[in-house]
């Protein structure tokens, strides 16, 4: 009997190993960069198929009811989760679908054959093992030939992870920019490891792609080396040809992670090219006008048209100054040139341009009277203080007669946003400092070597900055660097510069250090943040709109960031500033309310401070977001008055409301409420 109960002991334990033996978890991953339909998160993947041997859970049918619907983890890739006998196997294929009815366009959703060593009738197979599984990747095949079941759109490298990309053209096509028979080549670009001024990767036509082939894709490889874990990786997707970047749209990103190391690969989830996704209905065929004053810049030296200068519109028929410019005329009666181009194009449609100065030959002849130091005839191109250096955008509306908004609140724009009252006539030096910790940092600085105080020499470069092609050095040059100390060891690194009149309120630069590697630069690419923008303000501005520049200025400090650059808030030249009332020193800091409160469509507040600071006001609106700034300068003591005319930092009239003006200093701050009734 003992040895009977030894006997069954056995057997119910081997049964119960057998029991638990008999079903294994199967994880299945699916990518579908390779679909050549829109495909997106949201829409159905399915594996739909049949059971050839033992038993699948949840069932596996070829029907859309019973396929094993997958989930969407991120991007390109799926994952489903179910249950087989040990031994199981089965016959399958991916299914696509915007629903689990309707099929992405080509094949109704089914791809295309597959080769399998355990099979030969183009579907895929899979057997289980005896324990839990992870099948390896699996992409969609989106030919009509037939590939093996796990390949890859590429190749892995041992030392290196290859980057998948995919753009769908459609809506760029549609809207006549880009023309695929005549245009490219389509290629991917960004920071570092990347390169802002060098294509990454080609990017291929997909055969057979939806909405007449406007898919475009194609990989590259990027050094494990140059990259660590949680790594932002910032780009855009540009038209070669046409210098046409994706614009009005921040940097597109994706985050290197530890599964990238391990798998060797990354396939980015695809983009319309500049988020413009295919329109229906008609277009609307339209006179627009384009409005621009370059008052600004004739002050200073910089443009003649007596003397052969011109200018021109780019970017609505492409980006070559030698084919596609519109070209403008002067219009004596309007004291403005106006360029016009009949267009047909979709309401909301955006237009993307810049300005462009095509200089006389003559004022880069040294031996000519017109010769302007340091200016060469590549430095037409327009960087805009409105935009951070990106282009200009228009959105197109169903109006037969169109003229984009002018800057600041006045009817035309502005080359480089510099309106006629940017032109300083008095001498001027000018500090910049830069706070540059976050360039010692590796979560800020991750990847550059690393900024090391005390040994790394540091500047301030100009970049498109037409200031110092005033004092006679180059736009580009490493001529108009300026070098920073940082005298009291405190990490704000500072530098002067003394500008010789005519020049401009307009400064925009970038940061550079000396490394151990070479020389590493902040900013970059196209788009706002591209570079720092910072302004001169006025000492003041009378009510008769008389502007008195100081004698010296000092800028802001700005913090070192390796991207996304700060622009600052453009100071209006219009609006009267702090006018002095009398100049006897007052016992103590003192604020006025408003007058008059409610008001429209100006206000004015009197202050008081006794002694020299530096006084900041600010408009703020109810919710706490800034308005407008209308004085951040060093003041002497005395009684003063500023009035607000109830505009935004655009010289555009805001909203009836409750505002509150702040004015501050170090030692001192008060805020007054005051309504803005229209």
């Amino acid at each position: 009997m003992k040895k009977f109960l030894q006997y069954f002991v056995v057997i119910l334990m081997i049964g119960l190993v057998n029991l638990s033996a008999q079903n294994v978890n199967v994880r299945m991953k699916f990518n579908g960069a390779t679909n050549l339909d829109t495909l997106k998160p949201n829409h159905v993947v399915q594996i739909r198929g049949e059971v050839l041997s033992g038993t699948v859970s949840p069932s596996l049918t070829w029907d859309s009811n019973t396929g094993i619907t997958m989930t969407n983890v991120g991007g390109d890739v799926w994952e489903a989760n179910f249950q087989m006998a040990a031994g199981s196997q089965i016959k399958y294929k991916f299914w696509t679908g915007y629903t689990k009815s309707t099929g992405t366009f080509f094949w109704d959703g089914w791809e295309g054959p597959l080769s399998s060593p355990e099979g030969s009738d183009d579907n895929r197979y899979f057997t289980a093992g005896n324990t839990d599984t992870t099948a390896l990747v699996q992409f969609y095949n989106g030919d009509p030939n037939s590939k093996p079941q796990y390949w890859r759109p590429f190749e892995l490298k041992e030392d290196s992870i290859a980057v998948y990309f995919r753009v769908n053209m459609a809506g760029i096509i549609q809207e006549d920019v880009f023309d695929p028979e005549n245009n490219g080549p389509v290629v991917v670009r960004g920071n570092a490891p990347l390169d802002w001024d060098v294509s990454f990767v080609t990017l291929a036509k997909e055969t057979g792609s939806q909405l007449g082939e406007t898919f475009y894709s194609g990989y590259g490889y990027v050094a494990k080396t140059d990259i660590q874990d949680g790594q932002t990786q910032n780009f855009k997707f540009v038209i070669e040809d046409l210098s046409r970047w994706e614009e009005g749209i921040t940097d597109r990103s994706f985050n290197y992670t530890f599964e990238m190391f391990e798998n060797g690969f990354a396939t980015i989830h695809w983009y319309y090219f500049q988020d413009l996704a295919p329109r229906s209905g008609d277009k609307t065929t339209a006179n627009l006008s384009f409005r621009l004053k370059l008052d600004a810049l004739e002050n200073v030296g910089l443009f003649d048209r007596g003397l052969g200068d011109r200018i021109m519109v780019l970017g609505p028929n492409g980006w070559d100054p030698l084919t596609d410019g519109i070209e403008m005329t002067f219009v004596p009666a309007l004291q403005e040139w106006i360029g016009q181009e009949t267009m047909s194009r979709y309401a909301g449609s955006e237009i993307i341009y810049k300005y462009y100065i095509k200089w006389d030959t003559t004022k880069v002849d040294p031996d000519h009277a017109n010769f302007v130091p340091g200016l060469t005839l590549d430095d037409g191109w327009e960087e805009p203080s409105f935009t951070g250096g990106a282009d200009r955008i228009y959105l197109f509306t169903e109006a037969a007669e169109q003229t984009p908004q002018g800057d600041f609140g006045r009817e035309q724009q502005f080359f480089n946003s510099l309106p006629p009252e940017a032109v300083i006539t008095t001498p001027i030096d000018i500090s910049f400092h830069i706070n540059m910790k976050n360039a010692t940092l590796i979560d800020s600085n991750a990847a550059n070597p690393l900024f090391r105080p005390g040994l790394d020499s540091v500047w301030v470069q100009f970049d498109g900055s037409l200031m110092p092609i005033t004092q006679g050095f180059t736009m580009w040059g490493t001529d108009n660097r300026i070098l920073l100390d940082d005298i009291d060891g405190d990490g704000i690194y500072s530098g002067k510069m003394s500008l010789t009149p005519p020049t401009l309120y307009q400064a925009s630069y970038r940061v550079v250090y000396k490394s151990t590697d070479g020389e590493v630069w902040n900013g970059g690419g196209v788009q706002r943040g591209r570079r720092y923008y910072q302004f001169i303000h006025p000492e003041s501005i009378s009510d008769s709109k008389e502007i008195t520049w100081p004698s010296k200025f000092d800028f802001p400090v700005m913090p070192w960031k390796a991207s996304e650059l700060i622009v600052e808030e453009i100071p209006n030249l219009q609006e009267p500033t702090s006018v002095l009332i009398n100049d006897l020193t007052p016992s103590k800091f003192d604020v006025t309310d408003n007058y008059p409160n409610p008001f429209n469509p100006s206000t004015k507040v009197r202050y008081s401070i006794p002694e020299k600071m530096n006084i900041e006001i600010r408009i703020y609106d109810a919710m706490g977001s800034s308005v407008q700034s209308l004085v951040n300068e060093e003041m002497e003591s005395g009684n003063y008055e500023v009035t607000w005319n109830g505009t935004n930092a655009e010289n555009v009239s805001v909203s009836s409301g409750l505002y509150f003006m702040r004015i501050q200093s170090a030692q001192y701050s008060k805020t007054v409420k005051m309504i803005l009734m229209k």
